[in-house]
């Protein structure tokens, strides 16, 4: 079994929420709560960030000093003793590394900022967007077990592709739509869910037609 869990709304606060609060500038608070297309949500982003010089030394530096959700570490380290543990976001390496590391020696699988010399945010290069089901359909080809713990609308696709789906204070909308999801807003729920996972038999392995 690998448990792939996002990690702002799951396991600590939005960065960009925290990022608008220190700089004051508010739309810079929307999420994919607020906003289902990420692209116009992140060209937005990356306007807001040029009218007001907001460069990269400085959004890494606010986003250093988040802290992750009380129960959150102590969470992925009791996950590591049921599976394997992967975290998938859209955030932004430059944002959550230290964080995560912070958190203990997790792997992040996240996308990456353009900026210029002097840290002026250019744009990006989404390397998860869209593909947080290719990473499942992938673990899954070779016979692991998924449980996917998401929050929002851009967690739709690796929802879909999960054999459980577990929807963390995700949007009444989004839940709706995902059958097979389990809807949960406590860790303890996300624990008490993957203990019952865990005393499944494991999946049989799918056979691949033999070459030549």
């Amino acid at each position: 079994m690998v448990i792939v869990t996002d990690l702002e709304g799951v396991l600590i606060p939005e960065v960009w929420e925290e990022v608008a609060r220190v700089t004051g500038v508010s739309e810079l608070a929307m999420t994919t709560h607020d906003e289902p297309d990420f692209g116009r949500l992140m060209d937005r982003r990356v306007e807001l960030l040029s009218q007001h010089d907001l460069r990269l030394p400085e959004l890494s530096r606010i986003a250093g000093d988040v802290l992750p959700y009380p129960g959150a570490t102590e969470l992925l380290a009791w996950y590591r003793t049921k599976a394997q543990v992967m975290i998938v976001s859209d955030t932004f390496h430059e944002f959550s590394e230290q964080i995560v590391q912070r958190m203990g020696p997790y792997n992040l699988f996240a996308n990456t900022f353009r900026a210029d010399e002097e840290g002026r945010v250019l744009g990006y290069r989404l390397r998860i967007r869209g593909r947080k089901d290719n990473v499942i359909r992938s673990l899954k080809q070779i016979g692991f077990r998924i449980v996917a713990i998401g929050d929002g609308y851009n967690d739709e696709l690796m929802f879909r592709m999960a054999d459980h789906p577990v929807l963390f204070n995700a949007p009444d909308d989004l839940a709706a739509r995902i059958e097979n999801g389990t809807r949960v807003t406590t860790y303890e729920e996300i624990r008490r869910l993957i203990i019952e996972v865990h005393k499944l038999p494991p999946l049989a392995l799918q056979s691949t037609p033999a070459e030549g």
